[in-house]
């Protein structure tokens, strides 16, 4: 009995600070000098952890899955950068327009952060609130992302503010997606 409620207190500590981690972590992997793996690897980490404490399942290690999303690249082609695949493809795809391939590349980016997630509607049975989860990943991802917000500096480092708010937004998104509705 003891250990059930400290597993719940812990699951809603979790939950609590999961949407600043994820967002200090987006920011953090994205500075000059610090690893990508600090987005790419700890946020879906993070994110399991959370899931595997809300539902006891192993099944929502597909969360994991989300890494190679975050790995794909984003860059849109310019001077002297190629771009990520996936941004040559949309600024392509749209004739050079730079604004659509930013939309469209993240949007992507975002969705499949949302499918790596699929797991938890299937255990939670939470599809509805899921589907608007998703959208909100998506939409911030695709909306708010390649944003110029300006800069701050923490703990030595210049981090993003679009960076800080896209990933604390889509650590929002995806706690509530992970805790809120289902079984």
């Amino acid at each position: 009995m003891k250990n059930l409620k400290f597993k719940g207190i812990l699951s809603n500590v979790l939950a609590f600070i999961m949407p600043v981690l994820c967002g200090f972590l987006g920011a953090w992997g994205g500075a000059d000098g610090t690893s990508k793996s600090w987005r790419r690897v700890m946020i879906p980490l993070s994110l399991t952890a959370l899931a595997f404490f809300k539902t006891e399942s192993i099944f929502v290690i597909t969360i994991c899955s989300m890494m190679g999303a975050l790995s794909m690249g984003y860059g849109i082609p310019g001077k002297g950068d190629e771009g990520s695949f996936l941004g040559r493809f949309f600024y392509n795809l749209f004739h050079q327009n730079h604004f659509l391939a930013d939309v469209f590349t993240r949007g992507t980016i975002g969705l499949l952060i949302g499918v790596s997630m699929l797991s938890v509607p299937i255990i939670r049975q939470n599809w509805k609130i899921y589907a608007l989860c998703v959208c909100g990943i998506v939409l911030t991802n695709s909306l708010l992302s390649w944003r110029n917000l300006g800069e701050y500096t923490l703990f030595g480092k210049v981090l993003i503010w679009s960076e800080t708010l896209t990933w604390g937004l889509i650590g929002m998104f995806a706690t509530i997606a992970i805790c809120v509705g289902g079984r």
